[in-house]
């Protein structure tokens, strides 16, 4: 056994010189290159170095609101997909008007962004050929508006339909003699004229009366008090239009049914959905708010009411699979018995993050946001939604970034006396501290080794 070991190793010895004698040697050692970053380096995880530290900012400039919310209050900022802050956010509270952008992601989804509304003027004519009564027929466009009202409102609508072009529009199509009536029909949508539960002060005033023909939100220009009667007021101003353009109207104003054996004389679209959208969310327009949830109701049940509205509104938040818990009662977010969670608002600000943000008040610029955040570096850049009641305060939003994910923010404030400046401005302003932080940078190559 000693002499095959011997021979086994001789051999293998004699191989490996073998080996060695046809390699050349190793010429002098290169210089050594030390790595850009040391192998333990958080910048050899440049991603995770990106959130970590862009997050941190918003975070931690949220922290002087962190630990002074009321109580009665919920918050959420969102950003990269990831939570930043989630107080009380799935308990319910008062959203106020913050309740327009569940009427607003409802009206997109189901009556779709690019519909729009019909308003038609209708004749019956004499044997002769002129025109015995005019009907002035409604389609539910909540933006007909005269010109003088936009000039009188303290967040004038855009995106409306002109009523001077409407009666243009009738003198251009030859009518110069009304032997009857300008009759108002707005049998399209029901005719509840407020919302049940509202208090008796909004009656008019913050809302309403509601139907399928308003123009100027019911108001006459020149009268103190809105009408009762929406539809005859609108067929009032416009015999007042025509007959500042010439046209006789023998009979005056009223409100009816439309008979058959019409003539259309014209037919007006509204702007779209969408648009209409826009205007309801910048503006906080109540009377937009609630005939888009009429209209939803009308597409979704057959009928426009506000109970087939909010009916179709649960169903396709069920649909959405948007967290329970909450409860409406209207579409403009004026009765203190709607409860909402930050978190079924942050859902909706995730689910419409394309269409929202070019669709809400810009800080500091537009709408309900023009005074806020002015001089700071959310002036012109932060987008949000506004909801204002007694005692209930809210703001949810966006801010966008450049390149990158907008971070998503909700506030619902409800304390008496919150609604007050003193009280809800420095709030905001906390909240401001945190996302005037979030930045498109530092980005993961700017990080990489």
């Amino acid at each position: 056994m000693g002499v095959v070991g011997a021979l086994l190793l001789g051999g293998l010895f004699l191989g490996l010189s073998s080996l060695g004698a046809r390699v050349d040697a190793l010429g002098p050692s290169a210089p050594g290159e030390n790595p850009r970053q040391p192998v333990l380096s958080a910048r050899r995880t440049p991603s995770t170095l990106s959130f970590v530290t862009r997050t941190a900012r918003v975070t931690a400039g949220l922290s002087d609101l962190r630990n002074g919310l009321p109580a009665g209050s919920c918050l959420t900022v969102t950003w990269l997909g990831s939570d930043l802050e989630r107080i009380r956010a799935a308990d319910s509270f008062v959203p106020g008007s913050a309740v327009k952008l569940v009427t607003a992601a409802v009206a997109l989804e189901v009556l779709g962004a690019d519909t729009t509304f019909t308003t038609s003027v209708r004749a019956v004519k004499n044997a002769d050929g002129s025109v015995a009564d005019l009907f002035f027929v409604g389609g539910g466009d909540p933006l007909i508006v005269r010109s003088e009202y936009t000039a009188s409102e303290k967040y004038p609508t855009f995106n409306q339909t002109s009523l001077e072009s409407v009666a243009d529009g009738i003198v251009a199509a030859g009518v110069r003699v009304v032997t009857g009536r300008v009759i108002g029909v707005d049998t399209y949508l029901d005719a509840e004229r407020f919302v049940a539960g509202w208090p008796q002060e909004f009656h008019g005033t913050e809302s309403g009366p509601l139907g399928a023909l308003v123009v100027s939100d019911g108001v006459v220009i020149g009268q103190p008090l809105k009408p009762d009667d929406p539809a005859l007021s609108a067929a009032g101003e416009l015999v007042t239009l025509l007959q500042a353009r010439g046209v006789t109207v023998a009979g005056g104003a009223a409100h009816d049914v439309l008979p058959s054996g019409t003539e259309t004389i014209l037919e007006v679209a509204s702007s779209t959905v969408a648009g209409i959208v826009s205007e309801m969310l910048v503006n906080s327009d109540n009377n937009t708010a609630e005939i888009l949830l009429k209209q939803i109701g009308l597409k979704g049940k057959g009928v426009g009411s506000t109970a087939n509205g909010l009916a179709v509104v649960g169903e396709t938040l069920k649909k959405w699979g948007i967290p329970d818990g909450w409860t409406m009662h209207d579409g403009s977010g004026l009765s203190s018995d709607n409860k909402f969670s930050c978190d079924v608002f942050d859902a909706l600000l995730d689910r419409f993050a394309e269409k929202f943000p070019r669709m809400m008040a810009v800080a500091g610029k537009t709408g309900t946001l023009r005074e806020m955040f002015l001089d700071s570096p959310l002036e012109g850049i932060l987008v949000g939604k506004t909801g204002t009641l007694n005692g209930v305060k809210a703001l949810a939003g966006y801010v966008p970034i450049d390149g990158d994910d907008p971070v998503r923010f909700v506030l619902l404030l409800n304390k008496p006396g919150i609604d007050n400046k003193s009280a809800y401005r420095p709030v905001w302003a906390l909240l401001g501290d945190g996302l005037r932080r979030a930045s498109a940078g530092p980005r993961t190559d700017d990080l990489a080794p």
